[in-house]
């Protein structure tokens, strides 16, 4: 599994792969610290530069431009929209979540506290994006 993680705590990354393995899911997180550059090395991917994520964890505090707009531009690109989007964030305020799941996002969650949380996070994550629902393959992501 492929993982686009977009979040610019490095703490909060580093729980989130060390969930992942402490529970001994083999996935593949790519960390991007900021979302314009989230967005310029997807278009990459798209050009054939590189793979496309299955799915993209996303923080919605962000430098430079939010979760929020980089939410807002994968889903009205024709290609990246199909990508499922996951929102990992702090804020539980109701504007937020009615925010992303207006933009398309595929889930929010509430970013946990504790590190057994976080591995309930990866676990669930994994059970339902990997396990339980069919993702189209990254070829059919790429342009034509």
């Amino acid at each position: 599994m492929n993982i686009l993680h977009v979040e610019d705590n490095c703490a909060d990354s580093d729980l989130l792969k060390e969930a992942f393995e402490s529970i001994g899911i083999a996935a593949t997180l790519n960390v991007t610290h900021d979302a314009k550059q989230a967005l310029s090395g997807l278009e990459n991917s798209l050009k054939g530069d590189g793979q496309c994520p299955d799915i993209i964890v996303l923080d919605l505090n962000l430098p430079k431009m939010d979760g929020r707009e980089m939410l807002k531009r994968l889903k009205e690109h024709p290609h990246l929209r199909r990508i499922p989007v996951v929102i990992l964030s702090t804020s539980n305020l109701e504007q937020d979540i009615s925010y992303c799941y207006e933009n398309y996002c595929n889930s929010y969650i509430v970013k946990p506290i504790r590190f057994e949380d976080y591995k309930r996070v990866a676990k669930n994550i994994s059970d339902y994006w990997f396990a339980t629902v069919v993702l189209p393959t990254g070829s059919e992501t790429r342009q034509a």
